[in-house]
């Protein structure tokens, strides 16, 4: 599965997702850092990607574009990174599985 990280998370979560067998890209990678969320949304469908996102402002996309990309929030606070990484690492099994089925916006809280 593939996924766009925003730029509110650090570039090391590529690592992590890719060690657990997921493509990530990270927006500031492509030169996206400073591009309007509405841009990184319809990046992440061009991409057929899941944008993965600190940011609730994604949320209004996620609820008015049903065709779009998914939505994955991590409502996890301000956490160090190394404590932000276990956290997707125990999460993602399920991230992916409900992926899977279908949904279109999932929050993982800490």
């Amino acid at each position: 599965m593939r996924f766009l990280i925003d730029q509110n998370l650090p570039t090391a979560l590529l690592a992590v997702l890719g060690d657990i067998g997921h493509e990530a890209i990270h927006i500031k990678r492509l030169g996206l850092a400073t591009a309007p969320d509405h841009e990184l949304w319809r990046k992440a469908g061009e991409l057929g990607a899941v944008m993965v996102s600190k940011d609730s402002d994604f949320l209004a996309f996620a609820s008015r574009d049903r065709a779009g990309p998914a939505l994955v929030r991590l409502r996890v606070g301000n956490r160090g990174n190394r404590e932000l990484y276990d956290i997707v690492r125990r999460s993602w099994p399920g991230v992916v599985a409900r992926l899977n089925e279908g949904e279109t916006l999932i929050e993982v809280r800490a």
